[in-house]
């Protein structure tokens, strides 16, 4: 039988809807990978660089730690390590407020989707208004956090 969503009061299967939407469900899915990876490289990161610091405590030893977290530790490293140049810690700010922004469209995806629409899918966000999500901007999401791994990891 299968989850069904009703929709229109009639009912479609879900499973119904994946052949045409391969591509989209598939995008979704690099999305959350994508976070995911920039995630285990940024821990990584803090790893070596704490090493390299002669600091062998792992990070996050009994829970995971959260990408704030992350990102709070790896600012204080790379404010010891650079004392005199600010530079580095303007970069990570920047790439803070592009990962917090990917992390609300993330948010969105994940706790917001409501059904399939022509040419993507809609979204509920947290004031419970439909938006639109097409594959283009799934693409362009998981591009930026391409970027921003590559950007995090040059600091």
């Amino acid at each position: 039988m299968g989850v069904q969503l009703v929709h229109d009061m009639t009912t479609k299967a879900v499973s119904d809807y994946a052949p045409e939407d391969a591509a989209l469900l598939c995008a979704v899915g690099r999305l959350v990978c994508a976070w995911t990876m920039l995630e285990q490289s940024l821990e990584t990161k803090i790893g070596l660089m704490r090493d390299a610091m002669g600091d062998i405590r792992t990070v996050g030893a009994r829970t995971r730690p959260s990408m704030a977290k992350l990102m709070t530790e790896l600012r204080t490293m790379v404010a010891m390590r650079d004392r005199r140049n600010a530079s580095a810690l303007t970069e990570i700010s920047e790439i803070e407020r592009d990962m917090q922004r990917i992390d609300r469209f993330r948010a969105l995806i994940i706790q917001g989707f409501h059904q399939p629409a022509e040419g993507g899918f809609t979204c509920r966000d947290g004031r419970n208004n439909l938006q639109h999500i097409a594959l283009h901007q799934l693409e362009a999401e998981i591009a930026s956090l391409e970027t921003i791994a590559s950007r995090l990891l040059a600091v």
